[in-house]
C-alpha cells in the first residue's frame, strides 16, 4: 500500500476516534419538514457544546432573526430560515449557508460544515 494511502487511513482512524466528535446522525433520527424545523427553533434559545469544549448560545426569533454568542467571545446576528431537512442562516458579514438537520427523540441535531454533529438543546 502506498505511503499516502496509509497516511490517509491513519488520519481517518484518528479522526474517527476523537471523543465526542460525531459525524453521523443518531440511528432512528428523522428528516424534518421545513415546517417542523421552523416550529422546533422559532422563539427558542439553545445551548450547544462542541467537541473542542466551545459552547454556543443560539437564539432563533419567530421573525427569522438569529443571535449567536460563543464561549470564545464571538457574537453575531443575522437571519435564519428552514427548508426540508435543513436549517439555513446568514450571519451579518458572512455568506449564507444551510446545514442538514435531523430530529431524534425530540432533539434537533445539526451537521456543521466540519461534519461534526451537534445537538441543539433548548434552555
Amino acid at each position: 500500500m502506498p505511503s499516502t494511502a496509509r497516511s490517509h487511513i491513519a488520519w481517518l482512524l484518528f479522526a474517527c476516534s476523537l471523543p465526542g466528535l460525531a459525524h453521523a446522525f443518531p440511528d432512528g433520527s428523522t428528516r424534518p419538514t421545513a415546517g417542523d424545523v421552523g416550529t422546533h427553533v422559532a422563539g427558542r434559545v439553545f445551548d450547544v457544546a462542541l467537541a473542542d469544549g466551545t459552547t454556543w448560545r443560539l437564539q432563533y426569533t419567530g421573525h427569522g432573526y438569529l443571535f449567536v454568542d460563543t464561549s470564545k467571545g464571538f457574537r453575531g446576528e443575522g437571519q435564519w430560515r428552514s427548508e426540508d431537512g435543513q436549517l439555513c442562516s446568514q450571519l451579518r458579514g458572512r455568506p449564507a449557508g444551510c446545514n442538514e438537520v435531523r430530529l431524534h427523540q425530540g432533539v434537533l441535531h445539526l451537521q456543521r460544515d466540519s461534519g461534526e454533529i451537534i445537538r441543539l438543546l433548548p434552555r
